[in-house]
């Protein structure tokens, strides 16, 4: 390969980055099309046979896994900038707040702390995160107290213990109740 071949290889390179860094930052660090295309990914491999609840139990698991860290990285995304921002706000001020440009640079910084924190109460980024996440360990949980037929999951019938599984809207956490339509 002539040196002239390898700068040609290396400017198509080069000009492919902008695309490959945004296909990258967008598969793993956004998350969104993957928390849509969610039946495209595969069950556990413990499971031979997969029955229709089990395989709708590991679709939730998988779906409020991503969208948990989906909201993390959002919420810690939003409050790394607005922390930034309103940190720079005084530093400014000392700098030299007299000038119009530092004027204009403070009060940018001060409406965009502004628009995060909106953003972010609008969101609620944090909040959904432990709520995902609550939700995906109570799924697990079920899953686990199936697995090992642990009651409500111990009849001897398979078929009445999946009908179990997928009816087992059981949200101790999230209701404050004990049972399915606990009214407490």
């Amino acid at each position: 390969m002539s040196a002239q071949d390898e700068e040609a290889a290396k400017s198509a390179s080069d000009a492919n980055y902008p695309s490959t860094f945004r296909k990258r930052f967008s598969k793993q660090w956004l998350l969104g099309k993957q928390l849509t295309e969610l039946d495209d990914w595969g069950l556990s491999k413990d499971r031979d046979q997969p029955t229709p609840t089990l395989y709708r139990l590991n679709w939730s698991i998988n779906w409020h896994t991503k969208a948990t860290l989906q909201a993390q990285r959002w919420y810690t995304v939003i409050k790394v900038v607005e922390v930034s921002a309103a940190a720079s706000i005084p530093v400014l001020i000392a700098a030299g707040g007299d000038s119009f440009v530092t004027k204009v640079w403070i009060a940018g910084l001060g409406a965009l702390v502004v628009v995060l924190e909106g953003i972010e109460q609008l969101k609620k980024y944090a909040q959904n995160a432990l709520l995902w996440g609550q939700g995906k360990e109570s799924l697990k949980r079920e899953y686990y107290l199936y697995k090992g037929r642990v009651a409500p999951y111990d009849s001897p019938d398979k078929h009445a213990n999946e009908k179990t599984l997928g009816l087992s809207g059981r949200t101790d956490n999230w209701t404050g109740g004990d049972e399915v339509g606990s009214t407490t």
